[in-house]
């Protein structure tokens, strides 16, 4: 008997519709929305399909202007009840998942009902298939993964407030984050890992202060904590290097530097263990199928892509993709191209 296949898709960004939004409603909403009557006409016809797990980064909290209100998770809602409708009647026959990535990391069962409806089951941070193990992939990342102790209540990673400042520069549409990237390469060679945290939010401040030519004094937060002061924020979060050092020892700490440059390969090796052996994550904006018979017996990493940014040409190769896998192999599918099978595959 064929096993059926496990779907996975992440980092769609759903958002209102604002100008600084990652999801373009208007022209990715249509895209995003055959790819679910691809998944519901499959499911009845072929039948070969266990599940879709949306793999984190479903929703965009964070995405805001640092100086405007954050919108709220209602307004996504109202804003993208298109797309909605579309992955609950999805659900309505095809079992379907929900794992939290980091923009989306404080969407709870309740939220995630109201929005989806009854049958779109919570997964928490992980889902697990027998050997397969999927999440996000912001949990082993320095400046994503939730930070309870300098975050406050909400749990806020230096990440979002990261984003906020990236998304005042008028270039998110690109979805990317080549700025960011550059400065933490930077500063991880000149400065060494414990001037990170202060040197990339620094970077990012700057680009923003020379577009608009004027200071960055504070954060506009809206509902969601009081305004905050930009040198608290620098402050609060100054040893987060340190402090996963003290947590779990040097080596991991620069690992999690290593997962903001998106090499997520060696988190997908320690999360090989109890049998798994096929790794799916999203986040980092790349697709990406390796196999690694070397740190780890045999196991295939994945990640998904994403689904916004159809407007960037560079980044063409990583847009609008999912995985699927049976358990033994592991395939990455470019929607636009289903119908001439999988860019690539690797079997166990």
């Amino acid at each position: 008997m064929t096993e059926k296949k496990s779907l996975f898709i992440s980092d769609l960004h759903l958002s209102t519709q604002s100008e600084w939004a990652w999801f373009d409603i208007e022209n990715e909403g249509k895209h995003l929305i055959k790819f679910f009557e691809y998944v519901k006409k499959r499911f009845k016809d072929k039948g070969d399909i266990k599940e879709l797990v949306l793999l984190g980064d479903i929703f965009d909290l964070w995405v805001t202007p640092y100086d405007k209100a954050p919108h709220s998770f209602e307004d996504i809602i109202d804003a993208q009840s298109t797309v909605l409708a579309a992955i609950k009647e999805t659900a309505k026959t095809v079992p379907v998942f929900y794992v939290n990535g980091n923009h989306d990391f404080r969407v709870d069962p309740v939220r995630l009902k109201a929005a989806l409806g009854s049958k779109v089951r919570h997964s928490g941070s992980q889902y697990r298939r027998r050997n397969i193990l999927a999440e996000h992939g912001h949990r082993l990342a320095l400046f994503n993964s939730p930070d309870f102790k300098n975050g406050g209540p909400e749990g806020l990673p230096l990440g979002y407030y990261i984003s906020r400042l990236y998304a005042s520069l008028g270039e998110s549409k690109k979805a990317n984050a080549n700025l960011v990237l550059q400065a933490i390469d930077e500063t991880f060679q000149m400065a060494g890992p414990e001037k990170l945290p202060q040197s990339v939010l620094d970077a990012v401040k700057d680009a923003v202060e020379k577009t608009h030519k004027k200071k960055v004094k504070s954060f506009n937060m809206g509902d969601v904590a009081g305004e905050v002061q930009y040198e608290e924020i620098r402050n609060r979060y100054s040893d987060l290097f340190e402090d996963w050092v003290k947590a779990k020892g040097y080596w991991f700490a620069v690992q999690m530097i290593m997962s903001e440059l998106n090499r997520l390969g060696t988190v997908a090796d320690k999360m090989c263990k109890d049998g798994v052996n096929i790794v799916v994550m999203g986040h980092s904006h790349d697709t990406k199928m390796d196999k690694d018979s070397w740190l780890v017996e045999d196991r295939i990493y994945a990640n998904c892509g994403y689904w916004c940014g159809f407007n960037e040409p560079e980044k063409i190769d990583d847009n609008a993709h999912f995985v699927e896998t049976d358990g033994k192999t592991v395939s990455l599918f470019r929607f636009a191209d289903v119908e001439n099978g999988p860019q690539t595959s690797l079997t166990l």
